[in-house]
């Protein structure tokens, strides 16, 4: 039996068990241990105790969001999902509107009106929060922390979501006419695997976790060619299991929204056949050869 790890935050765990538990069961059936380990327990761990725990480990899963623990596996040449690059743009809005920016700028993508593939995004310190908050209010614009998840960091640029934001770095965006719809298209391995369309039930919000409704959504062509570019630009060798969630525009546009590094997959399942963790798993053990 070969032996690997899966690391949440605790909390985290016991919120996603049951994913933890489709995981070990699909490993098991290749004769992979999957191990759970808290990040607290590693956050404690000094470098030769950190070495020694986990030098069984054919590969380890990161589902912490942290880029830096990710990091300390890649020093001691384990495999890890997904890289340190991966996890820190994916849990860093800004970061990634650079890295993309900068990425498309080098590869003559970028069309001169940065409307068509992502909004006007601007920086916004935490201690500049409350002024820019003041110099906006009423334009239309959204705000969002930068590490926020789930839609629940994200707002309106209103005077009272200072104190919903308060101490974050934050990115103010213009907002986009999408009638509170978009997609999130799910990678496994650098391949596009499946995609979902999620609308929004209350406000432009449309994130499944705040009551949005879900459905299969099958890009066309021209949409998958688009697509392709964002996953050419993180990384096809990257990209492991992950989602890449774009705003669906009035005129069937997409305009990319973020990375989701630590995808889930609960819509996957409540609204297709797709068994995307027996897949995952399968590409895995192919993958590395085990």
């Amino acid at each position: 039996m070969k032996t690997a790890y899966i690391i949440y935050y605790d909390k985290e765990a016991q919120k996603n068990s049951g994913f933890i538990e489709m995981l070990m069961t699909e490993f098991f059936k290749y004769d992979i241990v999957l191990e759970y380990v808290s990040y607290e327990v590693t956050a404690a761990m000094s470098g030769d105790v950190f070495k020694n725990s986990f030098n069984d480990a054919v590969f380890v899963i990161n589902r912490t969001r942290e880029y830096r623990l990710s990091k300390r596996f890649e020093d001691i040449d384990i495999k890890v999902f997904h890289s340190s690059k991966i996890t820190e743009l994916g849990n860093n809005k800004y970061k990634t509107y650079c890295y993309l920016k900068d990425y498309f700028k080098r590869k003559g993508f970028e069309p001169e009106n940065q409307k068509e593939w992502i909004a006007d995004t601007v920086f916004v310190k935490a201690d500049e929060l409350k002024q820019t908050i003041d110099k906006y209010n009423g334009n239309d614009f959204v705000i969002k922390s930068v590490d926020g998840h789930g839609g629940s960091e994200v707002f309106l640029l209103e005077s009272c979501v200072y104190e919903k934001l308060k101490g974050h770095d934050c990115i103010l965006q213009k907002r986009i006419d999408s009638d509170s719809n978009d997609i999130r298209v799910y990678i496994l391995f650098g391949e596009i695997y499946a995609a979902v369309l999620r609308h929004g039930k209350d406000g432009f919000k449309s994130n499944f976790s705040l009551g949005g409704s879900v459905s299969e959504y099958f890009p066309d062509e021209k949409q998958r060619n688009f697509i392709e570019n964002f996953i050419e630009a993180f990384g096809k060798d990257e990209l492991k299991m992950a989602g890449i969630d774009f705003i669906l525009t009035r005129d069937g546009r997409l305009v990319f929204n973020e990375l989701e590094e630590m995808v889930g997959s609960r819509m996957l399942y409540n609204c297709s056949k797709h068994d995307i963790v027996k897949e995952y798993v399968e590409l895995v053990q192919r993958k590395l050869n085990l």
